[in-house]
């Protein structure tokens, strides 16, 4: 994949164009923001935490969701959100608090947009679960950041869906087919690109710092100033959900010369190209799998 690097603001009318349609940019509601601060905590209760989160329906049954996917799933099933977060830990908790953020955000495309939504939706939770299951298999030490990263990699897309719907089809026809130039060709029809404006969106929300470089870069991985082997990770959890929504067959691309790959081995992941190109058909099988069960949910 190519790399360019675009210092450009965010224009300012764009800006305003979403401040418009959303009236508050605060990502998370109020009570994931309290769990969010709790779960932070090192000395939170499972209890404790149980009493915030199930005061939030969608970020109750998200997070029971997850722990009964097929990435995260024990041998039986997870009954109530007590046994959950248990199950899940606090650390992997917290990572899932912040990714239901998403979902409130999304919940501003409506009408015409509704199918956007849903594919954005789809693509940033294969994201997600490529990453988390990428980082098991190669043991990158991620405790829930990678699986964040990759449901958040592309809230810029979701925020020009926002800001500009009546422009967003010519922007951005959602075929997964990403050139190498998506970001110049973004900037020069809006002045800005989804990689900024995610990384913009996210800083005002104060996300942590890894997670703002993996948005911004996951075009970009070998730009990224600090936090590179997340940003790679994205990139190729990004690359491989592209790939399974376009339909390809598992061996239809060459991941032995993936740039975000090789970056990722050059990080210290033994042997990545080799590992991830032997478990590309079980990925492109189970994650989506995964990600269904999810929604279906």
């Amino acid at each position: 994949m190519g790399e360019q690097e675009f210092e450009t603001p965010v224009p300012a009318d764009l800006i305003q164009r979403l401040r418009r349609k959303v009236y508050n940019l605060q990502m998370l509601p109020a009570v994931a923001m309290q769990a969010l601060e709790l779960a932070q905590d090192p000395d939170c209760s499972i209890a404790e935490l149980t009493r915030i989160v199930e005061q939030d329906l969608k970020l109750s049954t998200f997070v029971l969701r997850v722990a009964n996917s097929a990435l995260y799933a024990g041998p039986t099933a997870v009954a109530s959100l007590p046994q959950a977060i248990s199950w899940l830990g606090l650390r992997q908790c917290r990572e899932f608090i912040l990714s239901a953020g998403m979902d409130s955000l999304s919940a501003r495309l409506t009408g015409d947009l509704r199918s956007r939504r849903e594919l954005l939706t789809r693509h940033g939770l294969l994201t997600g679960l490529i990453a988390a299951r990428i980082n098991r298999q190669l043991s990158l030490g991620f405790e829930g950041e990678e699986f964040t990263a990759g449901l958040l990699h592309d809230m810029g897309r979701t925020l020009l869906a926002i800001a500009v719907p009546e422009r967003f089809r010519s922007i951005d026809p959602l075929d997964f087919h990403e050139a190498d130039d998506i970001e110049r060709r973004e900037h020069s029809m809006i002045g800005t690109s989804h990689t900024n404006f995610g990384e913009w969106f996210a800083q005002w929300n104060e996300l942590p710092e890894a997670l703002v470089v993996a948005i911004r870069h996951h075009h970009s991985p070998g730009r990224a100033p600090a936090h590179t082997r997340l940003a790679a990770l994205t990139a190729v959890a990004d690359q491989i959900a592209n790939h399974i929504q376009r339909a390809e067959p598992a061996d239809a691309v060459d991941w032995g010369t993936n740039s975000a790959l090789r970056l990722l081995e050059e990080s210290g992941a033994a042997h990545a190209v080799l590992r991830v190109r032997q478990a590309m058909e079980t990925l492109t099988v189970e994650c989506p799998n995964a990600a269904d069960s999810i929604l279906a949910a």
